[in-house]
């Protein structure tokens, strides 16, 4: 799935678009960035409800495609600020987090 579908899949918001459309396979859900530092997946969107810059500095590390927060929360201003830095998209969308899942779901598809 393409970050820009995923987009039109979460009736999302981009907070910080980028300009190459990248590509994921798989989703990574959690609000604990030490159990996102352990997983071994590649090529995925961070799904969380947290709005802090550790949350860009733990998907930088993880090399995540990009973050989606849910709840209709929107980033702190310096959440956004590292984000844009470090060009990664940052989308938010008012569903829950178990809603974008569902939504999400045939993104391994």
């Amino acid at each position: 799935m393409l970050l820009s579908e995923c987009v039109v899949q979460v009736k999302g918001e981009w907070i910080v678009p980028v300009d190459n459309d990248t590509a994921f396979d798989d989703v990574v859900v959690s609000d604990l960035m030490s159990d996102v530092l352990v997983c071994e997946k590649d090529d995925f969107i961070l799904v969380t409800s947290l709005t802090s810059e550790q949350v860009v500095r733990t998907a930088d590390i993880v090399d995540a495609r990009g973050i989606l927060i849910t709840n209709g929360k929107r980033p702190q201003p310096a959440m956004q600020q590292l984000a844009e830095r470090q060009g990664l998209a940052v989308i938010t969308t008012r569903l829950s987090t178990f809603e974008a899942c569902l939504a999400l779901a045939g993104c391994r598809e």
